[in-house]
């Protein structure tokens, strides 16, 4: 079975702190006080993973008799939008109808797709509550798209708006309320949902590309420049409405994915839906996403999409990042760059250890991933960005490997990314990736291989604690490997305590009253004292703090020594 996230300190009911749930120490949140006993001390990391949507609305209801049948007048709707309620109206005498959409890749971020839909025969009332509350939020789904969409046209057109500030999440809270409910919606009709999601995508860009020129404002002129800038202003519109569409859709395909479970995405309806988002990541161009910062948060939304998906379905998702990697070939800069977009696009699928046949596939797909790494040679850009996807990929999965680490692909893996990491380190220019990527290796090692390996990489990182651009990833490092060897992998109470001692005299030299404040957060150094506390709250109380306070050599002007010190220190303990 697989270790908690967070361990527990002996003789307390205080929670470990974990440093591996999370990442950065470059927005660190300060631990709770040491003493409060009610109080969880918190790893001083930003957290890896994007937050899940949250499930607070309820799907509309009809509120009358009859209600269920009157829903939206037909005349409002398109035809595709018409033929996908008809579908579920079908459902109910037992038949099907089968929806055709067309594929559209305007822009490159077009979408569409050819899918169908029948669903077994359900009770009459209880097919036409359905119906209803499909009609009535995708009606208020698709009039606030509308208004977002039209108040982001009418911004000036010599400037990229930031979709993000008025279409991401938190901007509106009436429209992150409409997809939720639109994702929760999706638990019982996912197939309708996902095609009127296309659909409306569909239709918006048809209709932005029958506007007529006039409306971008007044009569077209006969003169030729004139007329190109009428004709270039009309682009832009049209462009910035396709932009615009796809986030929105990005959104609620995210939204709807986040509520959906394996039985949802089974047979052709998951491989549709696979193929949709990862065809997208796959094709897009990278010049495009460095000309547009709007580009690339549409790709960022596919990449957390692709996350989500490869929850539900790691092997299948897995597998065709393998298959596009295996298809690129690596002889020119143009390769690189696609394949360094496609790891960044990598980033959000999740390592699981547990079920087996989940740590399995895992396994093999780092050991895959670690073959890649080691053949990759002369691009840095291409080295950094194998680097960092490992380290993205192994961090969360340290927080809870247990036995998980004897399983023979799994070490397989770790030690040829250990190798290339290791001949990486000894170059400066590599440091910055190369220290986080090897302490992660360790830290889902065996027992043996981490005892074996530790100590020479925290010489390696003790030693560029003296460079200034080094000295966070080189403490972020020591911090991994030292929970690793505090809580999990402990040697002899005597031993420990000494390892401590040493890095506490590097960290707190007595010979300065400060410790780099200026280029390591302090809660790097407060997160060292908190390790030290929960392995053993008396030797980091009267060792540690006390040395810390001067407390042996008294205050000026009083006599206090270190015996004076005891009662106050022994308050702190929980």
């Amino acid at each position: 079975m697989a270790a908690p996230l967070h361990g527990t300190n002996e003789g307390t009911n205080e929670p470990r702190p974990n440093p591996f749930g999370n990442y950065s120490l470059l927005e660190a949140q300060q631990p709770k006080a040491v003493g409060s006993s009610a109080a969880v001390r918190e790893s001083p990391f930003a957290n890896y993973s994007f937050k899940e949507a949250q499930q607070n609305d309820a799907c509309p209801s009809p509120t009358s008799t009859g209600a269920a049948n009157e829903g939206v007048p037909e005349a409002h709707m398109d035809a595709d939008t018409r033929t996908v309620f008809v579908q579920a109206a079908d459902s109910v005498s037992g038949g099907s109808m089968h929806s055709r959409l067309e594929s559209d890749t305007h822009q490159h971020y077009g979408m569409g797709a050819e899918m169908g839909s029948s669903y077994s025969q359900q009770s009459g009332v209880a097919m036409s509550i359905e119906q209803y509350a499909i009609r009535t939020l995708y009606e208020e789904f698709r009039d606030r798209a509308a208004a977002k969409i039209e108040t982001i046209v009418e911004l000036r057109l010599d400037r990229e708006p930031n979709l993000a500030k008025h279409l991401g999440h938190g901007a509106d809270a009436t429209f992150d309320r409409t997809l939720e409910k639109l994702g929760m919606l999706a638990r019982r009709r996912p197939r309708v949902i996902i095609e009127l999601l296309l659909v409306w995508r569909k239709t918006t860009i048809d209709a932005a590309d029958e506007d007529p020129l006039e409306s971008i404002g007044g009569a077209h002129d006969p003169q030729q420049h004139q007329a190109a800038a009428l004709s270039r202003a009309h682009y832009i519109v049209r462009e910035r409405k396709s932009l615009v569409s796809v986030y929105i859709l990005c959104r609620a395909l995210d939204a709807v994915v986040a509520q959906l479970d394996a039985s949802h995405l089974e047979g052709d309806l998951g491989d549709r839906l696979e193929e949709l988002v990862f065809g997208q990541v796959k094709q897009v161009n990278p010049a495009n996403l460095r000309r547009s910062q709007n580009r690339r948060e549409i790709q960022d939304l596919y990449a957390r999409m692709i996350g989500r998906i490869s929850g539900i379905r790691f092997s299948s998702m897995s597998d065709r990042f393998i298959a596009e990697l295996e298809r690129i070939p690596m002889v020119s800069s143009s390769s690189d760059e696609r394949i360094v977009e496609l790891l960044h696009n990598m980033r959000f699928i999740r390592l699981r250890v547990y079920p087996i046949d989940a740590l399995e596939e895992s396994a093999a797909f780092l050991l895959s991933c670690a073959k890649f790494y080691s053949r990759t040679s002369g691009s840095l850009r291409l080295k950094h960005a194998w680097a960092s996807l490992l380290t993205e990929l192994l961090m969360p999965m340290a927080a809870v490997v247990d036995a998980e680490v004897n399983l023979p692909e799994l070490v397989q893996a770790i030690d040829i990314i250990y190798a290339k990491a290791m001949k990486m380190a000894a170059k400066v220019r590599h440091v910055t990736v190369a220290f986080p990527l090897a302490a992660a290796t360790l830290c889902v090692s065996r027992r043996d291989i981490f005892h074996q390996r530790w100590l020479s990489l925290l010489e390696y990182c003790i030693q560029r604690l003296k460079d200034k651009q080094f000295r966070r990833v080189s403490m972020d490092a020591i911090l991994r490997m030292l929970w690793v060897y505090l809580f999990r992998y402990p040697e002899s109470t005597a031993v420990v305590l000494r390892r401590i001692d040493s890095l506490s005299r590097i960290f707190f030299p007595a010979t300065k009253l400060h410790a780099w404040p200026k280029t390591v957060p302090p809660a790097a150094f407060v997160y060292f004292l908190v390790c030290a506390a929960c392995y053993s709250f008396d030797f980091a109380s009267r060792q540690l703090l006390q040395n810390m306070l001067q407390v042996d050599s008294g205050w000026p002007g009083t006599s206090r020594d270190i015996g004076d010190a005891g009662p106050i220190l022994d308050t702190l303990n929980p």
